[in-house]
C-alpha cells in the first residue's frame, strides 16, 4: 500500500504544515498544492520530509514562484494530475478540471485553492480536494496493492 497526504492553502500557517506531517509520519508521499510555498519550503518542514516523494506545486498566491502549476505525477501505478486549481478555475465549477482529467488519463486528481474539502468518483477519476490546512483541513490517499485509490479528508484536532 501507498499513503499520500495532500496538503493546500497554509497562508503562512506553518505550523498546521508542521502538525500534519508529524501526526502522518506514514505518509509515502506528500504533495503541496500551492499558496504557501514559503511554509513548505521553509527548512522546518523540509526537515520532515526527507524520507518522502514529494511533490509542491506553486498556487495563485505565491507570487514570482519556480515551482510548476500542474504537474502529472505517476505513482503507484496511477496517474496522479496535481494542481493548485486556479488554472483550472475550480472555484467556477469543475468542467475545465475534469476535461483536463479526462485529457491526461488521470486516475486522481488532486486540488486545492476552494478551501473545501471534497471528494468525489466520477467517470473513473478520483477527485480530492483537501481543504486548506491553514483551517485543519487535510487529504489522505490510499492506493492499495489491489490497485484500489481510496480517497478521504480530514481535520487537525
Amino acid at each position: 500500500m501507498l499513503r499520500l497526504l495532500v496538503l493546500s492553502d497554509s497562508h503562512r500557517d506553518y505550523f498546521a504544515l508542521v502538525r500534519a506531517l508529524r501526526l502522518h509520519r506514514e505518509a509515502d508521499a506528500v504533495f503541496f498544492l500551492g499558496d504557501g510555498e514559503e511554509d513548505f519550503l521553509s527548512p522546518g518542514v523540509q526537515a520532515l520530509l526527507t524520507d518522502k516523494k514529494v511533490t509542491a506545486l506553486a498556487g495563485n498566491c505565491d507570487l514570482y514562484s519556480l515551482l510548476p502549476k500542474e504537474e502529472l505525477v505517476l505513482l503507484g501505478g496511477k496517474r496522479i494530475f496535481a494542481l493548485h486549481g486556479h488554472t483550472r478555475f475550480v472555484k467556477h465549477g469543475f468542467a475545465m478540471l475534469e476535461e483536463e482529467a479526462e485529457k491526461r488519463r488521470a486516475d486522481l486528481v488532486l486540488y486545492g485553492h476552494t478551501h473545501v474539502p471534497r471528494t468525489a468518483y466520477q467517470n473513473g477519476v478520483h477527485y480530492l480536494c483537501p481543504g486548506s490546512i491553514h483551517a485543519g483541513d487535510y487529504g489522505m490517499v490510499d492506493i492499495t496493492n489491489a490497485g484500489e485509490i481510496l480517497c478521504i479528508t480530514a481535520k487537525l484536532t
